[in-house]
């Protein structure tokens, strides 16, 4: 199969996986097998469907990293979220059906569970007319991915749970699907100048979060509530809301202060929107275009989204959220052009590339694994050109949440990942001396 925009869609392709429309309630608009025909395209269009799934030769193996289920859930997951907007926007008093999204989480996480090979963040749902609903589509399934990744992580840093309530990310999802509900009761005013300006000191738009946190407070799960207060919260004491210092100054929480779930929720918010620039109300994708993984992942590395972040949360996003996703079409440094068909997390910008042939079954496709050919590299993705974003990792363990966790069964935890793998690889190496 392969993942083709809608403005590459021809008839005569044949889809590969259904597609579903979340403006109608995730309702399936067509079934694996469709073949499409030039007014199916034009509707598909006009609904602003941004992708298909369509048949495609020798890239069979593609498949295992694509899951109709989950697909089926992102969809009804992105519904959910323009339910609740549209509700709470209309109606200062309504009642969100937090019992309907907490469900709606619940099923997509069996399906995570289940089929852990589709568990990684690739692909896009439908449109659902609104960037705002989108961002709060993608934030809520990112948040879940990452934390189905960090059980251990959760085990640590919720305690006073069970092994089984402390592992448990339904509530995350929620919150994270919701983290930004309480933009819908802005002042029209605060909302035009924060989708002009994104000036995160505004005073007026921070009250976003505590409109939120009283909307979801007493139907939620507080660990649930209490991230969406506190999803702005950065790793470095940066973020708001603020509280009194000691000394009499204002400050945000940092580090460990901030509640697991908040500091998941901020990355997967940083990551969406670095990716889709038009994520908020008011927002529009004719004048904010949205750009590959690889830049987002590389603006993450840097500073200051690299002090705003817990090191091992972020660990997490790598394994979940590839540079170059499978089925993601792609240009080599020696001009082939082929199709991500497989990916490592510990070198992410070096996955497995198939040429691209042409739907000839006959065709002999070429395959490099772009880790065993350091000389050649990816230029473009999708059509972006991506030299300046690749990023490779400095030591064996710079990506490796495995070698985190272990460090962690082991005694050596820290905050400081490069210091622990640092103690990590030494005394392996001293022990094979």
């Amino acid at each position: 199969m392969l993942r083709v925009p809608i403005s590459h869609a021809k008839p005569g392709m044949e889809l590969a996986l259904p597609v579903y429309n979340p403006r109608a309630s995730a309702r399936l608009l067509l079934r694996p097998g469709a073949i499409l025909e030039e007014s199916t395209i034009e509707r598909l269009v006009e609904l602003h469907l941004p992708e298909l799934w369509i048949k495609y030769p020798n890239m069979e193996m593609i498949s295992k990293f694509v899951s109709p289920e989950v697909m089926s859930s992102r969809a009804e997951i992105a519904a959910d979220v323009a339910e609740a907007f549209n509700d709470a926007g209309k109606d200062m008093h309504a009642r969100l059906d937090y019992t309907k999204y907490q469900r709606a989480m619940s099923t997509l996480m069996a399906r995570l569970v289940h089929d852990p090979d589709a568990a990684i963040f690739i692909g896009e749902i439908a449109d659902t007319g609104s960037p705002a609903i989108r961002h709060g589509a993608n934030v809520g399934f990112l948040s879940m991915l990452m934390g189905l990744r960090l059980g251990f992580y959760l085990l640590k840093e919720r305690k006073r749970l069970s092994p089984r309530l402390a592992k448990d990310v339904t509530s995350l999802g929620v919150a994270a699907m919701l983290h930004d509900v309480g933009m819908t009761r802005l002042k029209k005013s605060t909302l035009e100048r924060w989708a002009k300006e994104h000036d995160s000191t505004d005073p007026e738009w921070q009250e976003h979060v505590k409109i939120g946190y009283e909307m979801l407070r007493g139907q939620v799960e507080p660990s649930a509530a209490s991230a969406v207060l506190h999803h702005h919260q950065r790793f470095d004491g940066s973020g708001f809301p603020k509280r009194t210092g000691l000394d009499g100054s204002d400050v945000g929480l940092a580090g460990s202060n901030i509640h697991i779930f908040a500091r998941i929720l901020l990355i997967a918010d940083l990551y969406d929107r670095l990716v889709h620039p038009a994520y908020t109300i008011g927002d529009s994708e004719e004048t904010k275009k949205s750009r590959p993984p690889v830049y987002a992942i590389y603006s993450l590395l840097q500073e200051p989204y690299q002090s705003w972040m817990d090191p091992i949360v972020f660990q997490s996003l790598m394994t979940v959220c590839p540079a170059y996703a499978p089925s993601t079409e792609v240009v080599l440094s020696n001009g082939m052009r082929g199709v991500v068909t497989d990916w490592d997390p510990r070198d992410p910008c070096r996955p497995t590339v198939t040429e691209l042939t042409h739907f000839d079954e006959d065709d002999d496709a070429t395959t490099i694994d772009l880790r065993e050919h350091h000389e050649l590299t990816i230029v473009e993705s999708n059509g972006f050109d991506v030299r300046p974003y690749n990023f490779f990792p400095e030591h064996q363990y710079a990506f490796d949440l495995r070698m985190v966790e272990k460090s962690m069964s082991n005694g050596l935890y820290t905050l400081d990942p490069s210091a622990m793998f640092a103690d990590t690889k030494r005394d392996q190496d001293g022990r094979a001396a």
